[in-house]
This record gives C-alpha cells, structure tokens and sequence, in this order.
C-alpha cells in the first residue's frame, strides 16, 4: 500500500499519460486499433445526441432558477454543463469498455507481462482472456447499474433544492470517478485472477490512488475525440496502478 495517500491521488494524470505512450508498443497496437475503429462509430452517434440534449435541458434547467436567485444562473449553468459532461463521458466509457473489453483485457495482460509483475498472465491463450474479460463486464455492470440508478436519483432530487443543488455535479462526479477507477483497475485484477469482490475491497481500503485517477480518465472521456485514446489509455494506466499499489496489497 501506498504510504504517500496525496500524491498518489495526483498521479491519475500522469498514468494517463504514461498509458497514451505505450498504445503504440508492437505488443499491444493491433488490440488499440480495432475498438478504436469502433467506438469512432459509437462516438459520432453519442455525441450528436448528448448536444441536442444538452441544448434543451439546460434551458430548461435556467428557467426553472426562482427570480430571485436569477444573479446565480451563470453558476448553475456552469455545474450543469459539468454534470451533463460527467453523464456523457460516464455513458460513453461504460458502453465503449463493453464493446472493447475482450481487446482491453488483453492489454492489460500485455502490459503487465511488459511491466514483469506476473508469470501467469502469460498461460492464458488469447480467447480465453478475450472472453473472460467480456464476461466480468456483465459482473461490473451488474454491480454499476443499481448504484448508478440510486446516485442518478439523489443527484435528481438534490437538483430540485436551491444552493444545495449546487452539490449535484459533485455527487454524479465522485461515483462516476469511482466506477471508472474500478473499471479499469479490474482488467489486471481479473487477469490474476483476483475476484471482482476482493478487488472492491482493496480499492476501499486504498481510495485515494483509485479515485484520482478514476478522476483523471473521466476528465479524459468528457473531451471529444480525445476521448477515443483515453479509453485505451485509462486501461494501460490502470493496469500499471495495479501492478505499483494494489498488486502489493494483494501479496
């Protein structure tokens, strides 16, 4: 475990960053190609909804501000741009890892053989690691969908409540930062075979690390385009966090 919990939790872009420099390593460019060549399709449809819907609900949004709060409109409408961003990128990483997973677990499995953190990665055959990854996807969905469910109606309900509903983009981005820190440390974990409940628990005991970077891919998955090579990288980054902190926690 970590003992600088702070600086840790900084790090999420730089694991990042680091993630985007090895998507072109001859082990892993092939099964970055492939899903990406996908979710440029996936991407061009989300994004012409998530405008349209974003247009009219916040309109609707600043017309529901009481007159005398009206001096307030331009930070409402600031926190709810952030909050619609947070369910775009949200939304997007969530469908797109699905999609990609098969390609995804595979490079984590690379890159931590790269990293020289495990042996037995390197025993799987491909399609088994393909398909196995794609089945634990089914596992994180079911465990995201009912919490997404219940954030998304406490982030309603605070919505409705002047000042206070300034904490929405704040409660809709620490789940969201969370879900895609678990997300994508899981990758590595399921590659060593690390169950999906004992991986919770050991990010629940290490938090920081996880949310900071969870914070760092969805910064990257709310910017068009960019969000394209973020979803790849944030799974290189997070595999090389799980070989650097909870891989040590594990042993």
């Amino acid at each position: 475990m970590v003992n600088n919990s702070l600086g840790s939790a900084v790090s999420g872009p730089s694991l990042i960053l680091q993630g985007a420099k090895l998507l072109w390593h001859p082990s892993i460019r092939w099964l970055v190609l492939i899903p990406l060549l996908i979710n440029i399709l996936l991407f061009s449809a989300l994004t012409a909804a998530a405008g349209q819907w974003l247009g009219g609900w916040l309109d609707s949004m600043v017309n529901a501000v009481p007159d005398w709060l009206q001096w307030l409109v331009w930070i409402v409408w600031l926190l709810f741009s952030l909050l619609a961003l947070v369910i775009y990128a949200f939304s997007f990483t969530l469908v797109a890892n699905l999609i990609g997973s098969p390609f995804y677990g595979l490079i984590a499995e690379r890159v931590i053989i790269m990293q020289g953190a495990s042996s037995a990665a390197a025993e799987s055959s491909v399609f088994r690691v393909a398909w196995q990854s794609f089945r634990r996807q089914l596992q994180l969905l079911a465990y995201f969908i009912p919490r997404t469910i219940a954030v998304g109606l406490l982030t309603l309900l605070v919505s409705f409540v002047p000042l206070i509903n300034l904490l929405a983009p704040v409660i809709a981005g620490c789940w969201a930062a969370w879900s895609l820190a678990i997300q994508y440390l899981d990758y590595p974990a399921d590659i060593e075979a690390v169950s999906f409940n004992q991986l919770i628990d050991q990010a629940g005991q290490n938090r920081w690390p996880a949310m900071g970077f969870g914070f760092a891919a969805l910064g990257a998955s709310a910017i068009p385009l960019l969000n394209l090579v973020a979803l790849p990288a944030a799974v290189v980054g997070g595999t090389l966090l799980w070989c650097r902190t909870y891989k040590s926690t594990d042993s």
